[in-house]
């Protein structure tokens, strides 16, 4: 049996015992990336604390690089607070992965994005951008990298799978096909596409870099929290923009103008033009569904949430099959 699956490792808990004393423990909702979450409930039942145990194979040391950048936005009301040991460490090493400690933010994402959430979203992510400086030295954008390297790196592949796949799972084999077919459609365009940004020297600041619409919540129409630090870089702006209104603006594009000129009037800058942002959203489409396909097809990894992971094929070709080749 899994150590997670009934409660978190003693030694986790212990460390953070002066925020975790007297708490009960839930199973949080996980996403994709290996981390497992614990919702720390008070005596009320009100949630208290996030207890996460990071994807096996991450330091302390990366741990900590993002604990840094998150309070130097602490004072936002919607940044998890980082919680630390009575010793003053806020990660430790306990069942074979780190562990830290967050306050507890509460809310949903919105279900239904409309002009409103939207607006109050992106001017928090001004906010949060604000709060950490850009770096000394502009650079090509990390985001364009990463996509160009999963395109070219898996070029001579791609055409091979969308001629035949294996079977992986039956709840998984139409959309992976259908996946397969849509990558080798606009992979070629997609790459080209960015070639010209590719050595683009651009600003660069601390960003999410996996700002989706789950991982920020609203209590009515205010946000309540930005959630989910754990794939921080240094990288530029357009990246978290693009990840974010891509979410938000699958059903209406009108939103992603609506969400850049809010980000824009909250006062952050954004030195691209807003066809870039652009094309870092339909281009990260498609660089997702082809990142499920070397998953299963490549690293031969497990389907370990075959429902869940319908569903977020489902969503990402509902997007790239309105796309015409770029």
């Amino acid at each position: 049996m899994n150590a997670h699956t009934e409660q978190p490792p003693v030694a986790a808990v212990e460390h953070f015992v002066q925020v975790t004393d007297a708490l009960t423990w839930h199973r949080a909702a996980s996403g994709f990336s290996g981390a497992v979450v614990w919702r720390g409930h008070d005596t009320t039942g009100a949630p208290r604390v996030a207890l996460k145990g990071w994807p096996q194979g991450i330091a302390v040391e990366r741990v900590g690089q993002v604990h840094l950048w998150m309070s130097r936005a602490v004072h936002l009301p919607f940044v998890p607070k980082v919680l630390a040991s009575t010793r003053g460490a806020s990660a430790v090493l306990a069942d074979g992965r780190v562990w830290d400690a967050c306050q507890w933010k509460s809310g949903a994402p919105s279900a239904v994005p409309t002009a409103d959430t939207v607006r109050a979203a992106c001017e928090a992510v001004a906010r949060l951008h604000l709060r950490w400086p850009a770096v000394a030295e502009r650079r090509p954008c990390r985001g364009v990298a990463a996509r160009l390297d999963i395109l070219t790196d898996h070029r001579a592949l791609i055409e091979n799978w969308n001629r035949a796949l294996p079977p992986v799972h039956p709840e998984l084999d139409l959309l992976l096909r259908q996946a397969a077919r849509e990558v080798a459609r606009v992979a070629d365009s997609a790459t080209l596409a960015l070639r010209p940004w590719a050595a683009w020297p651009l600003a660069q600041q601390p960003c999410v870099r996996d700002l989706r619409g789950e991982h920020v919540l609203f209590e009515g129409d205010r946000v309540s929290g930005i959630i989910d630090y754990g794939a921080m870089a240094v990288d530029h702006p357009a990246v978290d923009l693009a990840r974010l209104l891509d979410d938000y603006s699958a059903m209406d594009r009108t939103l992603f103008a609506v969400g850049l000129d809010a980000y824009r009037d909250a006062g952050a800058p954004l030195d691209v033009p807003d066809e870039f942002v652009r094309l870092l959203a339909r281009t990260g489409a498609v660089c997702s569904l082809l990142g499920w396909l070397v998953r299963f097809f490549v690293r031969r990894e497990p389907v370990l949430r075959p429902a869940a992971t319908a569903v977020r094929l489902g969503e990402l070709l509902s997007r790239v099959e309105r796309f015409e080749p770029l």
